[in-house]
């Protein structure tokens, strides 16, 4: 199994940073998948020079812990094997890509003008292309009215699913059995389209993170990433998710 550490902190001009996070960025660690143990936190692994890693110090020095989904033998082999197919409910943000300046601007004048919406900071940055990336990122009361929104909504679809909440919403996970490669990315896109989810969590090479640590993005407040449901313990195939959700992938 391949496990990854990111430092998560978001860059600062303030000396919050450890030096050790600014020389490792990314740590790349993996262990043999039946020596896991049961307790996610007491994971213990070793780095490339088979140095033992102690994640929950890391994870407080700033780093976010995640494991890649999918099996393969090692980064550079070919997938085997697919564990399940997930997607990522991110609540936080709004983003749109705009042609114009004064574009950007009217859509950020429509977002503050809807009463509905709570607006922590708005960026917008120039693309190579010469467009305008817009990301506007939204107060946590407002991402914990939407977290029961979503629920409220789709909780009978993901009722058998694997819950797992983040500080921005939820990874929901299909355990799979017998899952075939090639039909891996249809399934994710057409997964993400239907729970209108992140339409980037379509690799196979995807890592998410690991619940039982926290989330650091903002260091001051820590979320810790849990399970809120564990689904049912029967796995699920990917003909049955294509025709539970009417999917076409």
């Amino acid at each position: 199994m391949h496990f990854i550490l990111v430092h998560d902190v978001k860059p600062s001009n303030s000396h919050s940073h450890s030096a050790a996070a600014s020389r490792n960025p990314v740590i790349m660690l993996q262990k043999p998948l039946r020596l896991v143990e049961k307790l996610v936190p007491q994971i213990k692994l070793v780095s490339s020079r088979n140095k033992p890693v102690h994640l929950l110090s890391h994870n407080a020095r700033g780093y976010a812990v995640f494991m890649e989904i999918n099996y393969r033998e090692t980064p550079n082999s070919p997938f085997r094997k697919i564990r399940a197919q997930f997607i990522d409910v991110d609540l936080n943000k709004i983003s749109a890509t705009c042609s114009t300046k004064e574009e950007a601007i009217r859509k950020i004048k429509s977002i503050k003008a809807n009463p509905s919406e709570q607006i922590q900071s708005i960026t917008v940055k120039r693309t190579k292309h010469g467009q305008y990336r817009l990301v506007v990122h939204r107060t946590r009361r407002k991402i914990a009215q939407l977290k029961k929104q979503f629920l409220n909504k789709h909780g009978n679809l993901v009722k058998h699913a694997m819950i797992v909440e983040t500080s921005n919403g939820y990874h929901i996970y299909w355990a799979l059995r017998d899952g075939a490669v090639s039909k891996f990315v249809p399934i994710q896109k057409a997964l993400a389209q239907k729970f209108n989810s992140d339409p980037l969590i379509t690799n196979l090479a995807r890592v998410m993170r690991i619940p039982g640590f926290y989330h650091m993005k903002d260091p001051n407040t820590p979320f810790m990433v849990r399970v809120v449901q564990w689904g049912r313990k029967k796995r699920f195939t990917q003909e049955e998710l294509i025709r539970t959700f009417r999917l076409e992938p």
